[in-house]
């Protein structure tokens, strides 16, 4: 088989082939032998391996799948041209004024004042916060900790 007849996806192509082929195998083997270790059954853990390796191959498959597909460049123009419509134009008109308000120096089209102008908070009406976090003491150097280390 030449190099080009697997695809450019060799890899995903030989994960999805082995993991087809170690979980067939499980289950074949844990549905027809009688794997008894210890009078214990491990026909069951072998056919959920199986199963689940099996599901795991479906990965490799759509990756080998989706890397071989091609497109013409005369589809990629057709289908990815720009398009005049209403609706192509009003999202330019949106998005020329989005990227022209957030390239301003202080940041995303923010007023001066704060994070919070402009959204109806205590700071936009003039208002202080009112959380006020309290100042924790210093230590005096002769009071001890409980346990006699200097604090």
């Amino acid at each position: 088989m030449a190099p080009a007849a697997l695809g450019r996806c060799r890899m995903a192509l030989i994960f999805a082939v082995l993991m087809d082929l170690v979980g067939v195998a499980s289950l074949l083997v844990g549905i027809f032998a009688q794997l008894q270790i210890n009078g214990r059954d491990f026909g069951d853990l072998l056919i959920y391996t199986g199963a689940i390796l099996v599901f795991l191959s479906l990965i490799g498959w759509i990756f080998w799948y989706t890397g071989n597909i091609e497109i013409s460049l005369e589809e990629l123009e057709r289908d990815y041209v720009v398009k005049g419509g209403t609706l192509a134009h009003l999202a330019r008109k949106i998005s020329r004024r989005l990227s022209r308000h957030s390239g301003k120096p202080g940041g995303g089209g923010r007023k001066k004042g704060g994070p919070h102008r402009g959204m109806g908070g205590a700071a936009a009406m003039g208002k202080e916060d009112s959380l006020q976090l309290p100042r924790i003491k210093e230590p005096l150097e002769e009071e001890a900790s409980p346990r006699g280390f200097p604090a």
